[in-house]
């Protein structure tokens, strides 16, 4: 059987668009022999379909459009496996639907159905036949490759989760170089497909790198990273077949499949809003610098216009020489991309607000102005706007970002990156061509942004002078990486305050910066949109806007669990059943005391561990006694006085051998 891999980037939701894209891949793919070809997963709905697939147009749209394709591939002998999010008792559930023989055939639906009902967390795989080999559908390769039915030949795995710089193994087969995949399908000896999707599916990005393994590991075929491309293998059970050289497989390098990613991701939002035109914001700094380098990467210098605004707020020789390298750096770095650079002057702020305006509005004030001089200029040249606001500035300081313009951003691309990594992102962009100027790209940069950063989260921690000064000084002695250290464990980790990298040596400072994060929610709700590229984006770690608690430690105090109050309480609960048995087995007791007339010290004896201890081996014996006379042959020997007895009476052998009987 030939297999084929659609790695094809696609308009999301474009569900027309998708299944003519999968069908012109289909019949190149059946050109080339293949009876099999597998689409990505996010084309339809995404990672995170929400209350699309609830629509049911959406819905209806989708099923027919396949419908459609099914027949249109019904005499091209080759078969389609489709994956698409369907809704199930209104949940998401991940549907694989294989387009044969002019039909629509749902694969999980009908293998749930098998167990009686079609819930949402069955994980089963299904298997179907094609040209003679048992394909395999995996969602999960670690869950679901043990537990492949035997017989299996290939296994498809569709990842649905898109690039995370922290998880080497969303790289797919640049993932492969440093052992990751090959034991797993070495162990279910079976082939493996894998099935990378490439480009940006609203904010998570997917870098390609489809391949197809061996049962013994190696990579047989495999397609490029971050390009669309068709990928066709024929499946050989048993037999060696020729492999890629180890050399010739990719390795997985973070700063260049950040980049890479940032660059699909600015490409393909372009693309979805419309317009191939951008305005970038230019201040003269790493951030602002590095986003227009990556603009002109996705889009191309002629769709790139930078715009720079001239400080009025200057007024001694340090900060005119300040401003004047400021606006060469600007330059330069125009001149370097050979993009077009429109430069306004802001004029003087009290002349705009027709008052005085004091010294410490007066920034808050140029920033909303230079957001209405880029609005115009957007609007003037048709493009739009992109923010370089970071991680950081997310986290500290979303409240100045959005004074300065990010509300009309249609997107941002270091949303989800940090301060301190742009640096060695643009030292790994640098290596192509040094575009940006030798001074933006050094630790001196990164420390007058975040000064900046911090400058605008104190402006915004309120009005009380005391506790401004209060947060300058336990903000001011830090360094960047120390600020991104702690923000890195806190949102991308979840750690506490506890375990965050600063408590150990600036606990009071490690606890503000959290309180500002925390602090900063609403706000930050407002930014626009950004990739996800880290193990938690803010989008993914939201929490309640309008929260009064923040973490400020346990004071030494050992972390409380959930369970250990359900430990606790099911120990009380046992104390008190011991208890209770106690009391019913010392009434029960004094019950049988009274009843067979026992004095208090008797009874309090038969009570007594002792007491218990010999009622126990009277029992045991009696019942041996007992069993053994029930077991004897032939009828039980009447005793000979047994005859002339009394009714009610006991037999005198029988009370001799059993005194409990003759005194009860």
């Amino acid at each position: 059987m030939k297999l084929a891999l659609a790695q094809i980037d696609v308009r999301l939701g474009d569900i027309e668009g998708i299944c003519s894209r999968i069908g012109d891949q289909a019949m190149m793919a059946a050109e080339q022999g293949a009876q099999l070809l597998c689409a990505p997963t996010p084309m339809f709905t995404g990672m995170q379909p929400t209350a699309l697939i609830e629509y049911a147009n959406f819905m209806h749209d989708m099923l027919r459009c396949l419908g459609e394709l099914a027949v249109r591939l019904e005499d091209s002998g080759i078969s389609c496996l489709v994956p698409a999010v369907v809704p199930v008792e209104q949940t998401p559930f991940l549907e694989t639907f294989l387009l044969r023989e002019g039909r629509v055939v749902p694969l999980r639906s009908l293998a749930a159905l098998r167990s009686g009902r079609i819930d949402p967390g069955i994980w089963e795989s299904p298997v179907f036949d094609v040209a003679g080999e048992r394909v395999a559908v995996v969602l999960d390769l670690e869950r679901d490759l043990p537990q492949l039915p035997k017989g299996c030949d290939v296994a498809v795995y569709l990842p649905m989760g898109g690039f995370n710089a922290q998880s080497e193994q969303s790289s797919a087969v640049a993932a492969v170089a440093d052992g990751h995949f090959v034991d797993a399908v070495a162990r279910a000896g079976v082939w493996l497909a894998y099935m990378a999707p490439i480009g940006a599916y609203d904010d998570v990005v997917y870098t390609g790198g489809s391949f197809v393994m061996d049962e013994s590991g190696r990579v047989v075929a495999m397609a490029p990273c971050f390009e669309e491309s068709l990928l066709v293998q024929e499946i050989v059970r048993g037999t060696v077949v020729p492999a890629v050289d180890e050399h010739e497989l990719p390795t997985y390098q973070r700063e260049e499949w950040v980049w890479e990613a940032l660059r699909l991701y600015v490409r393909d939002t372009l693309a979805a809003d419309g317009r191939n035109r951008v305005i970038v914001p230019l201040e003269g700094d790493l951030p602002s610098s590095l986003l227009a380098v990556l603009a002109v990467d996705a889009l191309g210098s002629r769709n790139v216009i930078g715009v720079a605004f001239e400080r009025s707020e200057v007024y001694t020789p340090r900060q005119e020489a300040l401003e004047r390298e400021r606006m060469e750096h600007v330059r330069q770095l125009a001149a370097n991309l050979g993009i077009r650079l429109v430069e306004r002057a802001q004029g003087d702020v009290s002349r705009w607000m027709d008052r005085d305006v004091p010294a410490r509005d007066a920034g808050r004030l140029r920033a909303g102005i230079d957001a209405l001089y880029l609005a115009d200029v957007a609007h003037e040249m048709d493009a739009s706007i992109m923010s370089p606001l970071t991680k950081t500035d997310a986290a500290l300081a979303p409240a100045a970002c959005l004074r300065a313009g990010a509300s009309l951003a249609v997107c941002a691309p270091f949303g989800d990156v940090y301060l301190t990594y742009l640096e060695f992102l643009a030292r790994y962009r640098g290596r192509s061509s040094a575009a940006i100027p030798p001074a933006l790209v050094s630790l001196d940069a990164v420390h007058a942004t975040l000064n900046r950063i911090l400058l605008d989260a104190v402006e915004a921690s309120g009005t009380d002078p005391m506790l401004r000064e209060r947060i300058s000084q336990l903000l001011a002695c830090l360094e960047p990486s120390q600020v991104d250290g702690v923000l890195e464990a806190h949102v991308d980790r979840n750690q506490v305050l506890e375990d965050l990298p600063l408590f150990a040596t600036a606990p009071e400072a490690a606890s503000l910066i959290i309180l500002l994060t925390r602090r900063f929610e609403h706000w930050r709700r407002m930014l626009p949109p950004a990739p996800f590229v880290s193990a938690r984006s803010f989008i993914e770690r939201v929490w309640p806007s309008s929260l009064g608690w923040s973490d400020l430690g346990r004071q030494g105090a050992e972390p409380l669990q959930m369970m250990d109050v359900v430990q606790s309480e099911q120990e009380r609960l046992a104390s008190l059943g011991e208890e209770h048995g106690e009391r019913v087995r010392g009434e029960i007791l004094g019950l049988l005391g009274e009843l067979l007339g026992l004095s208090p010290e008797q009874q309090q004896e038969l009570a007594s561990e002792e007491g218990q201890r010999r009622m126990r081996e009277s029992a045991m014996r009696f019942e041996s006694q007992l069993r053994k006379m029930m077991e004897s042959s032939g009828e039980p020997e009447i005793p000979g006085d047994a005859r002339h007895m009394m009714p009610g009476q006991m037999p005198q052998g029988i009370a001799q051998h059993y005194p409990f009987f003759s005194q009860n």
